[in-house]
């Protein structure tokens, strides 16, 4: 598929769709989604108007179609939220067609209050006549009825739920747009359906359906807060990007309850050179780290690595020089070079392991009712005391931690545990090719040494002395002076 196009989707709610669930999620979440995307520039839905099944319909004009191919664009389905599974769950029928643009004839200026639209198949041999037909004679007697706008014309390029066509034939659309007052059924628009030359290609044609639609209305684009990114399912990525925009992109992924303000002081040095070489930096919060919306799905490190993916196609960065992750982030970071390797040059997974354990997923659980108990600001108090070695307790990067943790969501705390809890990347990471690093604080218990056992090829090992779960945060120098060297 390629040029430019039509994606229609034609909607029958089923005996249990709830009617104001479906319009607020179709008006608010799923056309809005679409419309953020720099290639689909017009969303509208309708409703029938001919008493009709499918009742409703959706259609997006599409500037290249291979876009629709494109992970940008699938994840939209692959990804639904909670809330959209549920509602589409409920339908009697979705069918969806895409059409590659043909021709157009007057003035598109956007939604018509009427919208007809005619479907037909026709053999292979009869197209050349059928476009003289359409193109000669019946757009410029259309033209003449009352109230008449735009037509347009598309042939079918992904079929519904009837397919494509068998080989051999044809599906063509034709688009006619009318004032909400117009002369369909009037003389003019009889008499362009009563040609000799009309009669005779009907004949011909293999099918045709025909289909009167009600304008309802038109998508605006989901909104975002600035420097945020938000996912297919509503999470939240706020996002920070710093340095020279010619310099290779280096991008880093905090920990749980933390913010991307860990990685201050790093991008600080990044930005204004080590080695002689300076980098851009691009720092933001995972989902979880404040409110995500209540249709997000549950957290997974799948779910983590495709968050970046997106954010990174969303800032039209298709390739980057490495990603640099700690604690939850270091996971997420060995997982996206296992999911999306030609994406980057080079990793770095800092205190982490690549499976989840029962203890651990016991000490999780252990967290989430202290939280709920006494507040993240206790919990903030005792996790920060673990991350850092007794010598830095007191330090201004440990109230900055823990301030961070304090600061963060309970329920996004919730999910994000669950997803630590329940994770296995083993028989993944001996096919990893990136070359990678892989850092640990001498003093985070056992973690350095299960870090050595990973088995990843191509990714060597830095102890980070007088540090522990956050060495960039107790011992800069040193984590730079290892991370430096591997970039």
């Amino acid at each position: 598929m390629e040029g430019p196009g039509y994606l229609a989707v034609a909607i029958q709610p089923g005996s249990n769709t709830d009617e104001a669930a479906f319009h607020e999620w179709y008006n608010n979440e799923h056309g809005p989604l679409r419309l953020r995307l720099p290639f689909i520039t017009s969303g509208d839905r309708y409703k029938a108007a001919d008493g009709e099944r499918p009742e409703w319909s959706a259609v997006y004009d599409v500037t290249d179609l291979a876009w629709l191919d494109k992970r940008i664009y699938t994840r939209l389905r692959e990804e639904r939220s909670q809330r959209e599974k549920q509602v589409m769950g409920t339908f009697e029928s979705l069918d969806r067609k895409i059409y590659r643009f043909v021709s157009t004839r007057g003035e598109f200026k956007g939604p018509a209050p009427l919208q007809l639209a005619a479907s037909m198949r026709v053999n292979e041999s009869d197209l050349d006549d059928f476009n003289k037909w359409y193109e000669e004679e019946h757009i410029g007697m259309l033209m003449k009825v009352p109230g008449w706008l735009c037509t347009r014309r598309f042939q079918m390029v992904v079929g519904g739920l009837k397919g494509m066509p068998p080989p051999g034939q044809v599906e063509c659309l034709a688009v006619h747009d009318y004032e909400a007052k117009n002369g369909l059924g009037g003389p003019e628009h009889q008499a362009a359906r009563e040609t000799p030359w009309r009669n005779r290609i009907f004949e011909k044609l293999v099918s045709n359906e025909r289909r009167t639609w009600a304008h309802h209305l038109t998508f605006d684009a989901l909104e975002e807060a600035p420097s945020t990114v938000a996912t297919t399912d509503g999470a939240e990525l706020r996002f920070q990007m710093e340095g020279n925009p010619q310099d290779p992109v280096v991008v880093f992924v905090n920990s749980i309850m933390t913010n991307f303000h860990i990685w201050d002081d790093v991008a600080k040095a990044l930005t204004n050179g080590v080695n002689g070489k300076t980098y851009r930096v691009l720092r933001y919060n995972s989902r979880g780290y404040s409110q995500q919306a209540a249709r997000s799905n549950s957290t997974t490190f799948d779910l983590l690595a495709d968050d970046l993916e997106y954010l990174l196609q969303r800032l039209n960065i298709d390739k980057f020089h490495a990603v640099v992750g700690v604690s939850m982030g270091g996971v997420t970071s060995i997982n996206f070079a296992i999911r999306h390797p030609d994406m980057l040059e080079k990793f770095v997974a800092c205190d982490c392991n690549v499976a989840s354990s029962p203890a651990n997923s016991q000490a999780w659980s252990d967290r989430v009712e202290l939280a709920k108990s006494k507040g993240m600001g206790e919990l903030a108090k005792v996790t920060v005391e673990r991350w850092f070695t007794s010598a830095n307790h007191g330090s201004s990067n440990a109230k900055k931690a823990q301030s961070m943790a304090a600061e963060s969501s309970f329920d996004g705390f919730v999910q994000n545990t669950g997803g630590l809890s329940n994770y296995d990347l083993k028989e993944h990471v001996p096919n990893i090719q990136t070359p990678g690093l892989l850092i640990a604080g001498e003093g985070d218990g056992k973690l350095p040494e299960a870090m050595q056992k990973f088995g990843i090829p191509n990714a060597t090992f830095k102890l980070i002395p007088k540090a522990g779960h956050l060495p960039m945060l107790e011992n800069h120098e040193a984590f730079m002076e290892a991370m430096a060297a591997f970039l």
